[in-house]
């Protein structure tokens, strides 16, 4: 994690557990996250060299950040750059078809980019932030470094070539691997005035080395997945890396038959209310099913009961019953997946299950 500073504060939750079933993306407070919409009445650009503008939501703040997205195939450049994108890498975005690649440098060069939020920060509120980042397998990137992440700004901030905006959040590793994406993560204490928020590094001294031994001189990253969200009042609370939190979650699978919570059920439960501890949200509802192996007069009584026993769960470990807005049981009507013919009483069924809904 990087040096604590008077308005960042890090905050450790250790959570573990993967899966794309749940994922509170509408408490997402950046807009086109992964760089995948488009400003699709784009049809023609100048400089194929200049094509961040096909991004919608997002603007080149220093120089001229790249977006690597399938669109710009079908865009008419006046003035071309053919295998301009290539000669960066190739690696496949973390997810979907896009990227936004960038160069960090110690000089005049460097490339930034920023977004307004989907809503202003909260005086005295906690936010946390994450952006996946890789450095470019391409000839371009001699360096690697730990100077990039996120600034905040009430205004679109100016950016000259003797700026020293210190970073709010920023790596806590040299970012070198060129294969996987590495998170940059933390968490910032709003004062209350910030609108805008803007990636890539924003003074003349990096953090970084040369890839093949003395000093830092220039290094390429690619950017995907950003995320920022509130969080409660987390003063207290017995924490432990929050940035090891998962922030997607498998829906919970139970045993044929049982509806009750029983021990693997509460390990994964425990899960959520973590989570649930940690960030704002608006409302959960929640959504038993059964399968259609099950005995059919009693699916949509087991599907009920699974949906209440975790309601009730939540509930005695300090969830406000009053933000559970729905607890239903939908029997074996909406499958998850095509089950087979012959499930045992022992083993998990595709469709035993209970969703817990975010919002």
């Amino acid at each position: 994690m990087q040096r604590p500073k008077s308005n960042v504060y890090f905050l450790y939750l250790l959570i573990f557990i993967s899966g794309t079933i749940f994922s509170s993306r509408a408490q997402n407070l950046i807009p086109n996250p992964s760089f995948e919409e488009t400003n699709v009445a784009i049809k023609k650009m100048k400089h194929e060299m200049q094509n961040f503008g096909i991004l919608s939501d997002w603007k080149a703040l220093t120089n001229t950040p790249d977006a690597h997205h399938p669109i710009t195939s079908q865009v008419n450049f006046s003035h071309k750059a053919p295998n301009f994108l290539q000669q960066f890498g190739t690696q496949a975005p973390r997810t979907g078809e896009s990227k936004v690649g960038l160069y960090i440098t110690s000089n005049n060069t460097k490339e930034s980019i920023i977004t307004k939020l989907n809503n202003p920060l909260k005086a005295g509120k906690y936010y946390y932030f994450h952006m996946y980042v890789s450095l470019g397998e391409g000839k371009v990137s001699n360096s690697c470094t730990s100077s990039i992440g996120s600034y905040f700004t009430a205004r679109i901030p100016r950016i000259t070539e003797t700026s020293t905006y210190e970073l709010h959040i920023e790596s806590s590793e040299m970012i070198c691997d060129t294969n996987e994406w590495t998170k940059v993560c933390g968490v910032y204490k709003a004062k209350g005035t910030e609108k805008y928020i803007s990636l890539g590094y924003f003074s003349d001294t990096p953090n970084g080395k040369s890839l093949k031994g003395g000093p830092f001189v220039d290094a390429y990253y690619y950017i995907d997945d950003v995320e920022l969200r509130e969080m409660q009042d987390v003063q207290g609370v017995a924490v432990d890396d929050i940035c090891n939190m998962a922030l997607d979650f498998n829906d919970i699978e139970y045993l044929i038959g049982e509806s009750e919570v029983y021990t693997e059920i509460k390990t994964a439960l425990d899960f959520y209310l973590q989570y649930l501890k940690v960030f704002k949200f608006n409302s959960i509802k929640i959504i038993g099913h059964s399968n259609d192996s099950e005995i059919n007069f009693e699916n949509e009584i087991l599907s009920s009961a699974r949906a209440g026993f975790v309601r009730d769960y939540l509930v005695e470990n300090g969830i406000d019953e009053s933000l559970i807005i729905e607890t239903i049981g939908v029997a074996d009507t909406q499958p998850k997946e095509e089950e087979g013919e012959a499930l045992s009483t022992t083993e998990l069924g595709s469709n035993a299950r209970v969703q817990i809904l975010i919002e």
